[in-house]
């Protein structure tokens, strides 16, 4: 069983005044498309953590197949949200995929690859790779949840990476989405314009 913690609790500071869950990307909210890209995929579980404007990014999402948890403490950093999540993970969960929620344009199929990389393999840790980059989301082996739940600050648990660095499969993926997340709003005029050119081609 797999099951997916989606990261939504953040104030995305850099991002000014409009709430970035909640911008369009095509015809959808960055969030909802987001989480329609899981609910297509192989994933078995979906938890989406909310902090700030948590009302208003639920609301978006009440009609999809996903449960909520809120992380009070999500001024505090990442972590927190991911420890949020974490607790409520199901019992049956063999692999926790951690997937941020600016990240819209990871495609269902590279999620659907690191599954399979992570169900038919022995390695702890899967990791998506495009053009020599790490990148997300990354699935973790159950095994490394009582690890996970004791990181500290923003960074996620990308520390367990180089603690297990032996034990990580980097999975090369024809996906520039694993890296494409959105910080700032330079960030998401990159991707408009990423969305007309592919609109354009279509």
């Amino acid at each position: 069983m797999i099951t997916a913690i989606v990261l939504a609790a953040g104030v995305s500071a850099r991002f000014g005044d409009e709430i970035k869950q909640l911008v369009y990307v095509g015809k959808k909210r960055m969030i909802e498309q987001v989480i329609t890209t899981l609910v297509e995929s192989d994933v078995d579980e979906i938890i989406v953590v909310l902090g700030y404007q948590a009302e208003k990014i639920k609301e978006v999402l009440i009609d999809y197949d996903v449960r909520f948890c809120y992380n009070p403490d999500y001024q505090q950093g990442q972590s927190t949200s991911l420890v949020a999540g974490l607790e409520e993970v199901d019992d049956e969960t063999t692999g926790i995929l951690c997937m941020l929620g600016d990240l819209p344009l990871v495609k269902k199929e590279t999620i659907n690859q690191l599954i399979s990389e992570f169900k038919s393999g022995e390695e702890l840790i899967v990791v998506p790779e495009y053009k020599e980059q790490r990148g997300n989301p990354v699935i973790f082996a159950r095994k490394l949840k009582k690890e996970m739940l004791e990181v500290r600050g923003d960074k996620g648990a990308r520390d367990l990476l180089v603690k297990y660095q032996t034990k990580v499969n980097e999975v090369l993926v024809d996906d520039s989405g694993v890296s494409f997340d959105i910080d700032t709003k330079a960030d998401y005029e990159r991707l408009m314009k990423v969305i007309r050119d592919q609109f354009v081609d279509s």
